[in-house]
């Protein structure tokens, strides 16, 4: 599908940034290769595809890691099978402080969404800090579309079940689940139509009627007039979208999906270790390239301490199981 001209330059430049990103990160590597000993090196584990936003934010986190630290930081993508191939390689490292991983909010979902993992989400890592979180998810439709609220596609819906679509980033993604709760939430029947990649292209063309989206990544689309807001998976409005509603402000609860970027090592790690990482994260995210790349990203930098993050991945894994379980959903 033929893109905007004005739409294409910004994700063009998203792009570039991206390949600055990496490149910095793979100067670094260079740099730090005669600088250090090779088991001096820090390797991130990103359990996806480079050049997508959360690899992106990894290599921010990399290069400032590296120059608060003076310690070589390089980032490793090992995709595949949903993040499970590079997390189960993290769960199996020695817990010195040399493999980290850095992954989403998926993390926890796999735990309900797959019946047999390699690992334990909770016993087999080491939570450091949640990085990062953007304010929920945005119900989005293209600009042309016949629904301009909820409640347009609440009626539809409801007139003609399994007609109304949405489009998800991949069977068990957020983005599914978080549809498959508000159509519970709302009772209605809508037609989930997963994609290998993004849906966000098919939503523009008319190909698929709604589609859930990070907030923070939708709002390049929304400034662009390609796409509108209906409604955000939030507790609260958000100040970029003063005007678009919550799901509770409509009545639709339990809607509670978290998109995060989060920080673990493997288990059995020392205390002592983990409180330095954590440290280190922390001075990393107050240096101006880190800084710059969340207010354009347009994430909260949160930096949740140990205790409580790994508090909050136990709560959180509680929830899922008891709000996701029923929905049937299951990858294996």
């Amino acid at each position: 599908m033929h893109r905007a001209p004005s739409l294409s330059r910004a994700l063009d430049s998203g792009r570039r940034t991206w390949l600055r990103q990496a490149g910095a990160s793979v100067a670094a590597s260079m740099l730090g290769s005669g600088a250090f000993a090779q088991d001096d090196t820090v390797r991130i584990v990103v359990p996806f595809p480079a050049g997508n936003p959360i690899d992106a934010g990894a290599r921010v986190l990399a290069e400032c890691l590296r120059a608060t630290t003076r310690r070589n930081h390089i980032v490793d993508n090992k995709p595949g099978a949903g993040g499970i191939i590079g997390s189960a390689e993290v769960a199996r490292a020695k817990p010195d402080g040399s493999v980290l991983l850095f992954t989403t909010g998926g993390h926890n979902t796999t735990a309900v969404l797959y019946s047999k993992l390699p690992y334990d989400v909770l016993r087999d890592f080491t939570p450091i800090t949640q990085l990062a979180t953007s304010p929920g998810f945005a119900l989005l439709v293209r600009s042309e579309s016949r629904f301009k609220t909820v409640a347009d596609v609440l009626r539809e819906a409801k007139a003609k079940p399994g007609t109304v679509s949405y489009g998800s980033f991949g069977p068990g993604n957020t983005t599914h689940l978080v549809g498959a709760l508000f159509a519970r939430s709302a009772g209605v029947d809508l037609l989930h139509v997963p994609f290998k990649s993004s849906p966000l292209q098919d939503l523009m063309g008319g190909h698929i009627d709604l589609t859930w989206f990070n907030t923070s990544g939708a709002q390049e689309f929304i400034d662009h007039g390609k796409m509108r807001a209906l409604a955000i998976s939030w507790p609260s409005r958000v100040p970029e979208l003063p005007n678009v509603p919550t799901l509770a402000e409509l009545g639709v609860k339990d809607v509670d999906i978290p998109a995060w970027t989060g920080l673990y090592g493997p288990p059995r790690m020392p205390a002592a270790l983990v409180q330095s990482l954590y440290a280190n994260v922390v001075a990393a995210s107050r240096q101006p390239e880190y800084t710059t790349w969340a207010k354009g990203s347009r994430v909260i930098v949160t930096n949740v301490p140990p205790q409580q993050f790994a508090s909050e991945n136990a709560d959180e894994l509680r929830r899922y199981r008891r709000d996701i379980t029923p929905l049937g959903i299951k990858l294996d």
